[in-house]
């Protein structure tokens, strides 16, 4: 049976998975000497280089919504029963894109309002506006999403390692709330959109296809 390029791309990638996931420690490094080793040390000395990680911080943010779209699209996708095989690519590297998540995330509340608070541009304790909150619970969450991402986590926890991995819906939301309470924009939209084919193919799901024995809902979550 002839392949399709989308096939011969997974199984080509998929075949050198082991070599290409030490990468990501490379990437995660990398994120967090730039934000915790440059990036707070040029916001506190205050220096004309302060705008720029400033804005960094928020790319870096920018950049953790578009991934996070990107991990859940293919639980999306297989609940409504819709098969494009390349993002198959997406599941072979979904935790090492997930820790990606955090660090981003991480690295976008400590360049945008970590440091700025500790140079008295924001105040240091609350309250704080309202996006703020909404910004640091999904932060709060994510974070034990990461500390669970590693095999030593999936063994000990079980089955209740899935539905820990289920508190990225409410993220989601949490998210939508955080951006569309910054200001409305394209990122509030997009992640708005990717919240809604959340729920929208969880009722497709229960309605039209859970019966289905072959793809069940438990291969949508890992």
């Amino acid at each position: 049976m002839n392949q399709s390029w989308q096939e011969k791309i997974y199984l080509e990638v998929a075949k050198r998975s082991n070599v290409i996931i030490p990468y990501f420690k490379y990437i995660y490094f990398l994120i967090l000497i730039v934000s915790l080793g440059l990036g707070t040390y040029f916001e506190l000395s205050g220096g004309p280089h302060f705008q720029f990680f400033y804005d960094l911080g928020r790319h870096f943010g920018q950049a953790a919504l578009v991934l996070l779209g990107t991990v859940v699209m293919p639980g999306i996708l297989g609940r409504f029963g819709i098969e494009i095989k390349i993002t198959r690519l997406i599941t072979v590297f979904r935790r090492q894109l997930g820790i990606l998540v955090f660090i981003l995330a991480f690295s976008h509340y400590h360049l945008v309002r970590g440091v700025p608070r500790l140079i008295g541009l924001f105040p240091l304790f609350p309250p704080y506006q309202l996006f703020e909150y909404f910004g640091t619970i999904s932060l709060f969450l994510l974070f034990f999403m990461f500390l669970t991402s590693n095999n030593f986590s999936v063994k000990k926890l079980g089955k209740w390692w899935k539905r820990l991995q289920r508190i990225v819906y409410v993220i989601l939301w949490l998210l939508v709330l955080h951006t569309t309470l910054w200001r409305i924009s394209v990122w509030s939209i997009f992640i708005f959109f990717f919240a809604t084919l959340e729920i929208l193919s969880w009722i497709y799901y229960f309605l039209y296809r859970s019966g289905d024995t072959v793809n069940d809902v438990g291969k949508y979550n890992e």
